[in-house]
């Protein structure tokens, strides 16, 4: 049956977009974390400089405002972010469960079409058998 083959083919073409969705949502969210981190390192180093000259010292003010906005709006993204990819994960596992059943229904279907085969050619041997037992019988 060509068409659960194609059917299966789609199936894992699916199944593997809805993963390259996750690693590209996951390679976001690192980069999101990693620009935090940075963000954190850049603020601590502006902390000292500040401390450390008197007349830098009241630019601070507004870069820590700025900082405080940056950070707000990498810690919405991260969160945001988690929540697609939980959504996306939920989604990759349906299309997986999908695939295995089309995958378990042409397993059956080859493993009845082979055990009728069998059975088909398990009578024809036997069929064989009781003329030739006949044959030598009669003679």
């Amino acid at each position: 049956m060509a068409g659960m083959t194609t059917l299966i083919r789609v199936q894992k073409w699916k199944l593997d977009e809805k993963r390259r969705v996750v690693s590209d949502m996951e390679n976001l969210l690192a980069s999101f974390f990693f620009q935090l981190e940075k963000l954190n390192t850049e603020q601590v180093r502006e902390q000292e400089i500040a401390t450390k000259d008197t007349d830098v010292g009241f630019l601070y003010a507004s870069y820590a405002e700025a900082a405080k906005i940056r950070r707000t709006n990498l810690l919405t993204s991260i969160s945001d972010t988690e929540k697609r990819i939980e959504v996306q994960r939920e989604e990759m596992a349906e299309a997986f469960q999908e695939l295995k059943k089309y995958e378990i229904s042409e397993e059956t279907r080859l493993r009845r079409l082979k055990e009728a085969e069998d059975k088909r050619q398990q009578e024809e041997m036997d069929g064989f058998s009781i003329e030739m037992h006949r044959r030598k019988s009669r003679s």
